[in-house]
């Protein structure tokens, strides 16, 4: 029996061993991530009975992706224990015997009792199912957080602003959950933006973990300065200067997140700031000047104004 699967392709990968599901991959995924157990799937399928062929469901003939949740008994168990083995963007056949499929009964009037099915399935996403940040422990935190900061640097090399800011924001809800305490130094992050009660006690963040606050608050300023939000990229940059008051990003793309909205002084003292840290910082220099061009040009402007109003 082996020889034979191994002949056509198919691998078994039933939980007993025993031959009950085989997958046989068609097109290769990308990427090394699958989707975990509990995970919203997009997908495109064809059900055929393996004994003849003929074709007895299929999401392509309806034209629109099927959606499900896998490994919580939504679907039939070939599926459960098949999609979370499967990459995005992989094509595969999955052969589910009747333990894995609809059982001795079937699901007349096309599928028999004890038939083994034939499902073509192609993954498009997933959407994983998530725990809220108080139901997870602070390593689960840290982790999730992490991902988020990879999710969004992908989205932001694809100028995917939105996707980006929203990858960001989410590892940083995450990361600074149970933090705003006034010990902690960072205020307005507590309980998903609901008031903790005064004597529920708060964890002191890692020097790791702070960091990592840090990037996702600075990442995060310059996505949305690039979509063209400096008031949001402004407040991105003052909460990770709470968690370090020498950051040089942060007062870098504050600033800019200030010239932006026309607060030269703001912008110019910023600027300031980072040639204090960094007094080769070119960028920062060119932007102080420009601050204060800026401001020239509008108190010249100014002035012409009140000169014509009071001649």
């Amino acid at each position: 029996m082996a020889d034979a699967m191994d002949e056509a392709g198919f691998t078994d990968i039933s939980e007993e061993q025993d031959g009950g599901l085989l997958k046989k991959i068609l097109q290769e995924g990308t990427g090394d991530e699958r989707p975990p157990v509990g995970s919203t799937v997009e997908v495109h399928y064809v059900g055929t009975l393996a004994a003849d062929g003929s074709t007895f469901d299929s999401s392509r003939d309806r034209g629109r992706e099927f959606i499900t949740v896998v490994g919580v008994g939504q679907v039939i168990r070939g599926w459960d224990v098949g999609i979370p083995t499967m990459r995005k963007g992989e094509k595969a056949i999955f052969r589910a015997s009747s333990d894995y499929a609809y059982g001795d009964e079937g699901s007349p009037p096309k599928i028999p009792g004890g038939a083994t099915l034939d499902f073509e399935v192609e993954l498009f996403k997933w959407k994983e199912k998530v725990k809220k940040p108080d139901e997870m422990s602070a390593e689960e935190r840290s982790e999730y957080a992490m991902k988020q900061k990879e999710v969004g640097t992908e989205a932001f090399k694809a100028q995917d602003w939105n996707d980006a800011i929203s990858a960001y924001a989410k590892g940083c809800r995450y990361i600074t959950h149970g933090q705003g305490d006034s010990s902690s130094g960072v205020s307005g992050m507590c309980c998903d933006d609901v008031a903790c009660p005064d004597n529920t006690p708060k964890a002191e963040m890692g020097d790791e973990d702070k960091k990592l606050a840090i990037a996702l608050l600075t990442n995060c300023a310059m996505a949305r300065l690039r979509l063209g939000d400096p008031a949001l990229a402004k407040f991105d940059c003052s909460k990770a200067l709470e968690f370090d008051p020498k950051n040089v990003k942060a007062f870098f793309r504050r600033a800019k997140a200030k010239f932006a909205l026309g607060e030269h002084d703001a912008a110019m003292e910023d600027a300031a700031a980072v040639l204090d840290l960094e007094p080769d910082n070119k960028d920062a220099d060119t932007l102080r000047k420009q601050a204060e061009t800026e401001k020239r040009k509008s108190k010249q402007k100014e002035k012409a104004v009140y000169s014509k109003m009071f001649g």
